[in-house]
């Protein structure tokens, strides 16, 4: 059965998307791979696709959702890696949950991937910048949320609120199977003396939860938004390595 991890936070522009794209093209070398976009800006549709993201029209996660069934919405990149598109009409997803379900609308994600879960390794969930029915569903249905920390003040802050919201509004209601795979540090300007305090304070604060490895900024990675992930050529390969580490470290704690 696939393991199931969510990454999120509910700040936006704190490379989340993009972390979790290039998670599942690193992972899809050797693992059979789904990536989920929950979030309606599309944007990881966008970059591990590189179609535009209404060319998926009919055919994304909110139609997911409505059927319970992911088959018919799985886009192939590759043999190993699928993606379930999105667009904007995912924003509608909470007025129909709450109009269809009366019982449980938090578990409809969890329904829908336990069909497909025994034809994947692992599947990846692309959650957006709030904390609302997305989200929620989203950690319901995983078995490890990864925190994203970019190494700036508001994020610092809304760590700590994001942390009580897999404990309080997650684990102890609805999925008391989660797991907290770790905190990775991401958009690190090594430069700034700010962005190490900022990491030294998270390590002090959440000791082994941070993971080893920080993702420093590099022009490159921009690029792969719009030329595609990509390990062509050394420039690539050196942008790569700081998320082939980090894929190490959470392939360790997941398995672990």
């Amino acid at each position: 059965m696939a393991k199931v991890i969510a990454f999120g936070i509910q700040k936006g522009g704190v490379g989340k998307t993009t972390t979790t794209a290039i998670t599942a093209w690193l992972l899809a070398k050797t693992y059979k791979v789904l990536a989920i976009d929950f979030d309606s800006q599309g944007n990881l549709t966008a970059m591990l696709t590189m179609k535009n993201i209404y060319d998926f029209e009919n055919k994304t996660a909110l139609e997911m959702m409505k059927e319970k069934d992911p088959r018919p919405y799985i886009y192939e990149v590759s043999e190993n890696l699928h993606v379930i598109p999105a667009n904007d009409f995912l924003a509608q997803l909470p007025l129909y949950l709450h109009r269809q379900y009366k019982g449980n609308p938090y578990i409809v994600l969890k329904e829908a991937l336990e069909v497909v879960q025994d034809q994947y390794d692992f599947i990846l969930i692309d959650c957006p910048p709030n904390l609302g029915d997305h989200t929620v569903n989203a950690c319901c249905a995983a078995d490890y949320a990864v925190a994203l920390l970019q190494s700036e003040p508001f994020c610092l802050d809304a760590l700590e609120r994001y942390l009580e919201f897999l404990s309080e509004a997650v684990k102890a209601k609805v999925n008391p199977n989660l797991q907290l795979a770790g905190v990775l540090t991401t958009m690190v300007d090594s430069r700034a003396a700010l962005d190490a305090s900022i990491i030294d304070v998270a390590k002090e604060d959440y000791e082994d939860l941070v993971f080893g490895v920080t993702i420093k900024r590099r022009t490159r990675i921009k690029e792969f938004s719009t030329n595609g992930i990509s390990d062509r050529t050394k420039q690539d390969q050196e942008a790569l390595e700081q998320y082939n580490m980090f894929v190490q470290e959470l392939l360790d704690r997941v398995k672990g």
